[in-house]
């Protein structure tokens, strides 16, 4: 008989693609669907990128482990470009999905996972598939943004290792999935100081960089720990090309052999990313006006309807910070607990099941994101509208207001009374 491992029957499917296949299921059956669980934005693909893509059909050779070196370096000239960084300091390897080089930089670095609460759902069980322990870190979610104290960082890596533990590697994210809050400036340089007298690798995941709703660009760490902050980005959320699967890691040249590490680990794994899309994918590197329109465009967008969203949750007396970025925001139930514990509703997991049952709403718990059950917070997806005509109607001089929301984002309308009308269910409790 064959016996299944005991490591894989530890782990579900993801809790994001979960979620999307339930909404999927729902709508096949012709069931009421309201989807805030996936966060796949919207948006057609640029008709640049298309014709790339369309060009590049016939190549059908492996690639160099690494990535097509024209891609490489076209996308460290641009992060450079954007970003300040010095793009001598870096080498550049392409994997299909950021996901692939998330993986491959903690399996590459001995050493256990310090782990900022909440964070995206495949961070731990990454570590844990890999035999590491995952060190948690608490953080403060406001306006001003995601905020990790630099002292709680430092007491947390000498608990650690005072406890046997080896905190080696921590993962930034920002904008942040789950909250759509930002770092600061100021906790970056002090977040990166910490983790240059501590010894700490810093991996940055910059996947949702560019969906930025600051009137500035936004700021990597590795501007101020440039010699151990390994980067993590792609296509999938600035040009909604989720897809297409093109993941890029800016490896730091001053850690010496982490980059032939990582291309060992390819070379046993995904080889290479598939050769058209990678050759489609220099073009959105290059800084074509249309692309870097369609990123801002796109970008205003996400920022009306997940703005929106929070605004509306205020307004029903839910706690929620104003996104700066990406396509979430993270609303928090705790003051209403009382009133929630005679709907059977102790745990973010019975909220996300409450939700779904009487209103059709597809959420997930905060409990996916690291966060205990018992913390009453939901992650909200503001991506379940026809972003091919929303963008059409912006480009086409249409303005971002609560009309717009209404004309192309009926379904999100919707989403948002569901909570207004379970909110006033729960006052009454």
């Amino acid at each position: 008989m064959v016996t299944l491992s005991s490591i894989a029957s530890q782990f579900e499917l993801s809790p994001t693609l979960a979620a999307n296949e339930l909404a999927q299921m729902r709508r096949v059956k012709g069931l009421p669907v309201l989807h805030m669980g996936f966060g796949e934005s919207p948006f057609p693909v640029p008709p640049r990128l298309e014709k790339a893509l369309a060009e590049a059909a016939g190549l059908k050779q492996y690639l160099p482990t690494a990535g097509l070196e024209a891609l490489r370096t076209a996308a460290i000239a641009y992060y450079a470009d954007k970003t300040g960084l010095d793009p001598a300091a870096f080498d550049v390897i392409i994997a299909p999905g950021s996901k692939l080089v998330l993986y491959g930089l903690q399996m590459a670095v001995e050493g256990d996972l310090l782990l900022p609460v909440p964070s995206w759902v495949s961070y731990e069980p990454q570590a844990r598939m890999l035999g590491t322990e995952v060190i948690k870190l608490a953080t403060t979610l406001s306006d001003e943004g995601y905020y990790i104290s630099p002292k709680i960082l430092k007491d947390t890596i000498t608990t650690a290792r005072q406890n046997g533990l080896n905190p080696s590697k921590i993962i930034f994210n920002s904008p942040s999935n789950p909250t759509g809050l930002c770092y600061t400036e100021e906790n970056l340089k002090e977040l990166a100081e910490v983790c240059g007298e501590e010894d700490i690798l810093i991996i940055s995941d910059e996947i949702y960089g560019f969906v930025n709703f600051e009137d500035k660009p936004y700021s990597s760490i590795a501007r101020y720990a440039p010699t151990q902050t390994a980067i993590t980005t792609g296509l999938s959320k600035h040009l909604s090309l989720g897809g297409w699967r093109i993941g890029i890691g800016f490896i730091p040249k001053a850690i010496n052999g982490l980059q032939e590490r990582l291309c060992t680990i390819a070379s046993e794994t995904w080889s290479c990313a598939p050769a058209p899309i990678q050759q489609a994918a220099i073009e959105a590197y290059k800084g074509h006006h249309d692309i870097e329109r369609h990123i801002t465009d796109c970008a205003a967008i996400h920022r009306l309807m997940n703005g929106y969203i929070a605004e509306k949750l205020r307004s029903f007396d839910i706690d929620v910070s104003l996104p700066q970025g990406g396509f979430y925001t993270y609303p928090n139930f705790n003051r209403h607990r009382d009133s929630l514990i005679n709907l059977d509703i102790q745990t973010s997991s019975d909220l996300c099941a409450y939700l779904g049952r009487h209103f059709g709403l597809i959420t997930l718990p905060a409990a996916a994101f690291g966060a205990e059950e018992t913390e009453l917070s939901l992650r909200l997806s503001g991506c379940d509208y026809n972003g091919r005509k929303a963008l059409e109607a912006y480009q086409e001089g249409a303005v971002l207001d609560e009309d717009f929301i209404a004309r192309f984002a009926p379904r999100v309308v919707e989403a948002v009374e569901a909570f207004g009308t379970f909110m006033a269910t729960v006052k009454k409790q």
